[in-house]
């Protein structure tokens, strides 16, 4: 008996990542060579990532921004520096709110003010770390479009028709627009160094929906509400189902980040990356508040007009514009020593005061006498600017 053999008909297929034809008996290869396998499923994977990535917070706000905006030209020439730095803010400010806690217990979020508003008369602000405080939401508010100077924005006569967006057109469309301008590679390099993921709440959707059963009475119910509710409500059902603890209340944590620490902590971020002329003033406070006694900084905090000042400065005022909250600062720790108890390092520097004016970018700390007696430690370390204090409560 002779055997028979099978022979397997030559394919002429398309590579569908060189578009080249190629021969094969394979019935079921695709690609020309391993090189372009590789190249292919690493762009699948890249595509998937940003559409996956895209549905964060972060990504429908830079699509909200350009709505606001009117265009899309307040990203361009974004580079992957730029887009971190902007992430990096737009975290800080998630995070100063608790994730959205704040506004559930009823306290004024914080927000993302424009030093060049994002409207103005004859320019647009651009949406980037630069142009960005985060500050109080009445500050904002109030500040309307003021513009002091500084910031970055661009003149209306140079803003494109071809980038333009209406009010209208829908946030997945106008992000597309987006991850196109600042391109792939840039916003793929961004998700991965940051490791921005998708909502949350749309995580926690996604596997209620896989989870809970219809026919279980109690998971109907949680299905009747899932549409619609908020993802702190979803991630609390699932941590239910999969038989974790609930998630405490953070009330505690949210005084932590109030007007006072949120604004000092810009005015160091700031000073350090774009304005160094502001330094000097914050160390002065730094100072103060590592040489008195915790009584005075536990209890630190600035007032509405002080608060204002701040503002005022963080979006374009010159620093000189906070002379006047430093000194009474200094003054109200110098008037009852038995309470505050200065140090020795903060009498001498008083009495002695410093030449340098409040405008200039000279440390305040190199400034000093060489002749006094220490330096507080504490006074070389930035924790006051984000009072982050682990003091018990002081009885009064």
């Amino acid at each position: 008996m002779t055997a028979r053999t099978r022979t397997t008909t030559e394919r002429r297929p398309t590579c569908p990542q060189c578009k080249k034809r190629f021969r094969t008996r394979s019935k079921t290869a695709k690609f020309c060579n391993p090189s372009c396998r590789t190249t292919s499923h690493n762009i699948a994977r890249r595509v998937k990532k940003i559409a996956s990535a895209s549905t964060s917070p972060f990504f429908y706000e830079l699509a909200r921004q350009a709505i606001r905006a009117r265009t899309i030209q307040i990203y361009h020439d974004f580079d992957q520096q730029q887009l971190e730095d902007l992430y990096d803010v737009y975290a800080s400010c998630q995070k100063m709110n608790a994730y959205g806690l704040r506004k559930s217990m009823g306290e004024d979020p914080f927000e993302l003010s424009h030093i060049a508003p994002v409207r103005g008369k004859t320019s647009v602000g651009l949406f980037r770390a630069d142009n960005l405080v985060i500050a109080p939401m009445a500050l904002n508010r109030s500040h309307g479009t003021n513009h002091y100077s500084g910031g970055t924005s661009i003149p209306r006569t140079e803003i494109l028709p071809r980038f333009a967006v209406s009010k209208d057109d829908s946030v997945s469309e106008v992000l597309q627009r987006v991850i196109q301008l600042i391109g792939e590679d840039v916003v793929q390099a961004v998700v991965r160094s940051r490791k921005i993921e998708p909502s949350k709440r749309q995580e926690h959707y996604s596997w209620l929906i896989d989870n809970l059963d219809p026919a279980n009475p109690d998971h109907a119910e949680h299905l009747k509400i899932i549409g619609t509710a908020s993802a702190r409500i979803l991630g609390g059902i699932r941590r239910q189902l999969e038989g974790k603890d609930p998630v405490g209340d953070f009330r505690v944590w949210l005084d932590y980040h109030n007007d006072t620490s949120v604004l000092l902590s810009e005015w160091e971020r700031i000073g350090n990356s774009y304005r160094p002329e502001l330094l000097p003033a914050l160390e002065r406070i730094q100072f103060l508040l590592a040489n008195t006694g915790r009584r005075f900084s536990y209890n630190f905090s600035f007032d509405v007009i002080d608060l204002r000042l701040i503002f005022d400065m963080l979006h374009g005022r010159p620093v000189h514009t906070v002379a006047s909250i430093i000194d009474a600062m200094y003054a109200k720790a110098l008037a009852s020593p038995q309470l505050y108890r200065p140090t020795a390092a903060l009498l001498l520097v008083v009495d002695k005061p410093l030449q340098a004016p409040l405008n200039v970018t000279e440390s305040f700390l190199e400034d000093m006498n060489h002749d006094l007696p220490y330096v507080a430690l504490d006074a070389l370390y930035t924790v006051p600017a984000s009072l982050d204090h682990d003091y018990d409560p002081v009885p009064f």
